[in-house]
């Protein structure tokens, strides 16, 4: 640079001779030009102007080419109305390049992805078979899901969509409209104070009556259609729920008129309360078959509406599969995993007045698992859906709460008995011969009875209690018939206690093995791994036990499921009253398959009373659990509610065929609350 300088300098004061032709001449005479040398500052001035020049000669002397375009990418799919079962092929617009090809990515904001649906390399979205589910701890609403779409000649260059997976359910349906759908009372539109909000449910099932004439009247949940005794007798019920059509009542038709509303505060069958509410129906608007929507045979990957067997239901069982189908999350499949559940204290707002609250403490109801995939068996809104057997479809339960790993529902039994209680009449549910559900078949729907074997990881301390347990024992285990191997890990029965693991050939008969040892509970695994012998190391117990997942084919025995009940009676009352206890029910033990189990469900992350491994010789299962939820009389947090969506065409009367493409178209603290649907108005 300091060489450059001085040549600079030489040049200023030294008049050049003749200038060779194709250099720099006219900048160079104009710097000469003068006959004395420069000033300092001129000097300066006169540096920049020749550096900026042999700039722009560098550039083609300042007329160089325009930027190159932009890329960008559009997604032009319309995304307001993707429905399960569907088959939507995306399509984006990209600009700025003639290369307009996509890669396209599927996500979502809850687990596993699976459950929302694929998505091809060519941009076909398949949407699951039913609405993937986000729970938290104050809803359980449908998965938010996004498509991006990126430019194959420039990575920067995307686009994404969100939206969220409606079912069949919660379109407009011309009458007579199929049971199961979206539905609640034509007045649950609350406008004061502003933003104001509107809520609702499902339509669940059809009931009629031995009255005469005899009475039809579709069966849902009081905080559905009595607006939790804030509604009147008289009122008119409309499909689809005011919560599809922004709180209004505009792209709604009248089905039925409310007539029974059995009080929530003063219940008919005070030891057995229920969420209840009837409405007779209207001429010609309900289906008189009591089809429910999904219930029946599969055509072209589509569950068809189908009637449930008709009668008067049965009771629950242990690890019974399933099948209902509700406004928010469509079709779900998936088992019992407590009866005869106890102190369920569920929390409402009576109508409009979310200052006007109240309680009801339920007895005898029956608990759902989730799906096998995690995935809920009811979502916000579908409160009313009728939960029938998969395998018979005969009526079981009127769900009617839940929360982010359970679902409650009111036993088919006490419902009908509330009923004739309050009415005088006998009712029974409408419908056909037994028949499975085999949308219970499907991919995401399919539930594998299986045990799991996979406990939570423990810290090292209390691992070292079922370790040490084992090995002070190990004679005593190994000389108990059956038992071929042992080792130490976690309890299925009881997060986050350890467990003596104990192997045993698969059908081998549980007598005999302790459900103790040194006060650590034990967990049997059925296995016939050759490897399965003698004292085993923390990582080959967890080894053999992930292998040994299989099918839970050993049902509890009725005389065993019976005493059990009487054990949780006799011990109820002791157990709630810890504040962290907010339910007691019969279960199946998962450490001991095979053998019933008290469970007892306890809040996430409040601290309980010591719960003993056995209570009476009848093991004890935990089960860790949010606060169930209240969504009912309650604004959402978003003004656009996950219930708020476009009106919808309504559909042909068959649902026989996949679109090959997308058409446009507070109480004091209550431990439990109702699952129906509220939205903000927008």
């Amino acid at each position: 640079m300091r060489g450059f300088l001085a040549v600079l300098q030489e040049i200023y004061v030294v008049r050049p001779a003749k200038v060779p032709k194709g250099q720099h001449k006219y900048l160079f005479a104009h710097l000469v030009r003068r006959n004395k040398p420069m000033n300092k500052r001129a000097w300066l001035a006169s540096l920049l102007a020749v550096v900026g020049a042999f700039g722009l000669a560098a550039c083609g002397g300042g007329n160089g080419g325009s930027p190159p375009p932009v890329v960008s990418v559009t997604i032009t799919t319309d995304v307001s109305n993707i429905e399960t079962f569907q088959t939507v092929q995306f399509s984006a617009t990209v600009t700025g390049t003639s290369n307009t090809a996509v890669t396209w990515q599927l996500s979502c904001n809850t687990t596993p992805a699976s459950a929302c649906g694929t998505m091809s390399a060519a941009g076909m979205y398949v949407a699951p078979n039913t609405v993937p589910t986000l729970s938290t701890a104050s809803s359980t609403d449908p998965a938010t899901l996004t498509v991006t779409a990126t430019s194959q000649a420039d990575s920067n260059a995307t686009n994404s969509v969100g939206f969220t997976v409606d079912s069949l359910n919660m379109q407009p349906y011309t009458a007579p409209v199929p049971l199961g759908s979206s539905g609640g009372n034509a007045d649950a539109i609350c406008l004061t104070p502003a933003p104001g909000f509107c809520f609702g449910g499902t339509l669940g099932s059809l009931l009629t009556s031995n009255a005469t004439p005899p009475a039809l009247v579709i069966l849902s949940n009081n905080h559905v259609l009595g607006m939790s005794d804030g509604a009147t007798v008289g009122q008119e019920v409309t499909q689809p729920g005011v919560i599809e059509t922004n709180c209004s009542l505009i792209g709604t038709i009248n089905v039925a008129t409310v007539t029974n509303i059995l009080s929530l505060q003063n219940q008919p069958v005070p030891a057995f309360p229920v969420d209840v509410t009837t409405a007779q129906i209207t001429t010609g608007q309900v289906d008189l078959t009591g089809s429910i929507l999904e219930l029946g045979a599969v055509t072209n990957g589509v569950p068809q509406p189908a009637p449930p067997a008709a009668g008067t239901g049965v009771a629950a069982s242990m690890s019974e599969l399933l099948a209902k189908s509700g406004r928010t999350t469509g079709l779900t499949c998936a088992e019992v995993e407590s009866i005869d559940l106890t102190g369920l204290i569920v929390g409402y707002s009576e109508g409009c007045a979310t200052a006007t609250s109240f309680s009801v403490t339920y007895n005898d109801e029956i608990e759902v698992g989730n799906m096998f995939n995690g995935q809920n068996f009811i979502g916000d809104g579908d409160s009313g859906s009728l939960a029938v057997d998969a395998a018979t479809a005969q009526p079981v339960a009127l769900m009617f709460a839940g929360n982010e790993n359970s679902a409650i529902g009111n036993p088919v039994a006490d419902v009908l008995n509330a009923l004739h209680a309050s009415t005088g009449h006998t009712y029974t549910f409408v419908g056909g011969a037994q028949h499975a559900v085999p949308g219970c078949s499907l991919p995401g729907l399919s539930s594998v009875k299986v045990t799991p074997q996979s406990a939570a990881a423990l810290p090292a301390g209390i691992a070292q209690r079922g370790q040490t347990a084992a090995a002070s024992y190990s004679t005593q285990i190994m000389n108990t018939p059956g038992v071929s191997a042992y080792g130490g890990g976690g309890s299925l029965d009881a997060p986050n206690e350890p467990a003596v693991l104990m192997f045993v050939a698969p059908g081998a008969s549980h007598a005999g093995i302790p459900t103790t040892i040194d006060g650590v509970r034990t967990r049997l695994i059925e296995s016939n791994s050759g490897s399965a012998r003698g004292a085993l190391s923390t990582q080959q117990s967890a080894q053999l036990a992930s292998q040994s997942e299989q099918a839970q084919a050993v049902e509890i025995l009725a005389s065993a499921i019976e005493h059990t009940k009487t054990i949780k009676e006799q011990h109820v009352a002791e157990l709630m009253s810890d504040p962290a206890v907010v339910g007691v029910g019969v279960s199946a033990s998962l450490d001991s398959p095979g053998d019933p189990a008290l469970m007892i469900f306890v809040l996430k992350g409040k601290a309980h009373n010591a719960i003993p491994a056995t209570i009476d010789g009848v093991r004890t299962r935990i089960k860790e659990t949010s606060p169930f939820r209240a969504n009912v009389a309650h604004p959402l947090k978003s003004p656009v509610g996950a219930g708020c969506h476009m009106p919808k065409n309504a559909p042909a009367t068959t649902l026989n065929a996949a679109p090959a493409a997308l058409q446009s178209s507070a109480s004091p603290s209550p431990s439990v609350q109702p699952i129906a649907l509220t939205i903000t108005q927008r």
